[in-house]
């Protein structure tokens, strides 16, 4: 690819956006005749034979109507509407900035949460982890010889060893399950 340059370009490019280049195609340029600078004339006459400045005039004039059109066409919101945008953006920052700390503690709170829960539970697994033992024990020799009330008081305490650990998981673990579940987040 070559790649040309020509002196005249800042010329040709100035006329058309002061508007002293003439609207239309690259063709018409050299048929129209206006009175005024011989120089504009000569720089008409000029992009008619340049390549370089013929393609910069025809990209140019395009580009030219272009920015009119977008122009006319722009719609400005009211100073009203931009104050009204950036204090309602303000409000939202402001508020997002606000709950970052919160949002941090709470994350934090809920991992505490589920440290201790999992704690408790590794506490209470020996005696809970196996309550059908209980019922095995109390039916063997050694079950028969204690006594149904021995046997009942034992497996009354594993049972309520058991839902004491379901009780309080469910209690430690409700606050951040009701959380995750009404977050809008």
């Amino acid at each position: 690819m070559n790649i040309r340059e020509c002196d005249r370009e800042p010329d040709v490019l100035e006329a058309v956006i002061s508007g002293a280049w003439p609207p239309g195609n690259i063709v018409d340029i050299v048929d129209l005749v206006h009175p005024g600078d011989p120089g504009d004339n000569d720089l008409r006459a000029h992009a008619s034979r340049c390549p370089v400045c013929a393609d910069l005039a025809a990209v140019s004039l395009v580009l030219q109507a272009e920015r009119e059109t977008a122009l006319r066409e722009a719609r400005v919101p009211t100073s009203g509407q931009v104050w009204w945008r950036a204090s309602m953006r303000r409000r939202a920052e402001a508020t997002a900035a606000a709950a970052r700390p919160i949002s941090l503690l709470q994350g934090l709170a809920g991992a505490c949460a589920a440290g201790v829960c999992a704690a408790v539970i590794a506490l209470a697994w020996p005696a809970t982890g196996r309550p059908f033992e209980g019922i095995a024990a109390a039916l063997s020799e050694e079950g028969l010889r204690l006594g149904a009330a021995a046997m009942s008081a034992m497996l009354m305490n594993q049972a309520l060893l058991s839902l004491a650990v379901v009780i309080g998981a469910g209690l430690i673990l409700s606050p951040f399950l009701l959380y995750l579940a009404l977050s809008d987040e």
